[in-house]
């Protein structure tokens, strides 16, 4: 399934020397700005997210629909804090990480990770190579691609941070988020507890697990 979203991926992407990244931004990663088409010909640029979209994010906030919000933050949240927005914004790009798809100047999706060693308490120990990853599309522009192309934009960059596994919380009427995670990797697995599914996926592309590095036959050792 990998295989056929990379070549999905040929098809539309298109490199723009017209988009611009962030100079001023210290270990902003540019090298993840691109312009593709969707299937319409509508272009869409995607880029890691950065403070200046504030604004946008809380623009996109107010325009998703009271059941996108609730699928997305499992509360009904009617105006988000500026503390919260300001949290959404601003990352570090190895930990923590957004891609926004922004049509006309506009963010109209969102995919991020954040690394559950790095956000976790320190007594809570967790594998580095893990994070929690979560995807929202404004309504107007669902079922156009754009969930599909950020997630997949998300897990490539993932795994060249150390990332090999996403983690996720879904409510378990949120079939479309199920459906998608399932273009990310082969190894997936689901736990239903309380109307949520917790998911656990390793990412397609990512090294195999030491337990299987370390196989028998495998080794160098007599």
């Amino acid at each position: 399934m990998g295989d056929r979203l990379r070549r999905l991926e040929e098809c539309n992407r298109v490199v723009s020397d017209e988009v611009e990244p962030i100079a001023w931004l210290p270990g902003y990663p540019a090298e993840l700005t691109e312009q593709a088409f969707l299937d319409d010909g509508t272009p869409v640029v995607f880029r890691a997210i950065h403070p200046d979209d504030a604004a946008r994010v809380e623009r996109l906030f107010h325009r998703l629909s009271p059941q996108a919000r609730y699928m997305r933050f499992f509360t009904s949240i009617a105006r988000p804090s500026a503390s919260m927005i300001r949290y959404l914004v601003t990352l570090d790009y190895v930990d923590r990480l957004a891609i926004v798809a922004e049509i006309r100047g506009e963010i109209v999706g969102v995919a991020r990770y954040d690394r559950l060693a790095a956000v976790a308490p320190p007594a809570v120990p967790m594998d580095p190579a893990e994070a929690e990853a979560a995807v929202v599309v404004e309504d107007a522009w669902q079922g156009r691609g754009i969930a599909t192309r950020l997630l997949w934009r998300l897990s490539s960059a993932a795994v060249n941070r150390g990332v090999h596994t996403f983690t996720a919380t879904i409510l378990a009427q949120n079939r479309a988020m199920m459906r998608l995670l399932t273009v990310l990797g082969e190894n997936m697995s689901t736990e239903l507890s309380g109307g949520e599914y917790t998911v656990k996926l390793r990412l397609a592309g990512a090294p195999p697990p030491r337990a299987e590095q370390d196989a028998p036959g495998d080794s160098a050792h007599p």
